[in-house]
């Protein structure tokens, strides 16, 4: 009967300690996460400027990285700022416009043709769909970043 009355205990000490541990392991992190906008996707990582581009306006025929993506400008390949900042935008009347101004992005032409400015050349980007208003959010500090890191590199004087 000792037998029998030690395996009951062993029993009821593995149910015990079962419940407790369930317990810690369901009741997880208490804290509360500072951006949980950043997660209302399924959990995925928010999407850099970058990524942004490449995946809505550098698919092909358009701004791929094809021997002649759209106005000449390639929006997938990597170090897409060095290919957009202070550069003149390509098309009649449109010309004299700065596709990024660092650290304006309202000065800066790819974002109106983002947000569909009236007075752009040509179609708003991207021609299939639109940006959500996070990812014009993105592209918008990501152009204010840009002017930041700008003011950090000496100019030689």
């Amino acid at each position: 009967m000792i037998r029998g009355g030690s395996a009951r205990a062993m029993n009821r000490l593995a149910s015990l300690t079962f419940g407790l541990c369930s317990v810690v392991v369901l009741t997880g992190c208490a804290a509360s996460l500072s951006n949980p906008e950043d997660f209302m996707d399924g959990g995925t990582a928010p999407k850099s400027a970058e990524m942004i581009l490449a995946d809505s306006c550098g698919r092909a025929d358009c701004h791929d990285d094809a021997l002649q993506p759209a106005a000449g400008l390639d929006l997938l390949s990597p170090n897409v700022e060095s290919r957009v900042v202070d550069i003149n935008a390509i098309g009649i009347g449109c010309t004299g416009d700065i596709l990024v101004v660092a650290g304006d992005p309202d000065g800066s032409y790819l974002l109106d043709k983002v947000l569909n400015t009236p007075g752009i050349c040509g179609l708003s980007m991207p021609i299939v769909g639109t940006l959500t208003q996070g990812e014009e959010t993105t592209l918008r500090q990501w152009i204010i970043d840009l002017g930041a890191s700008d003011a950090s590199v000496p100019d030689g004087g």
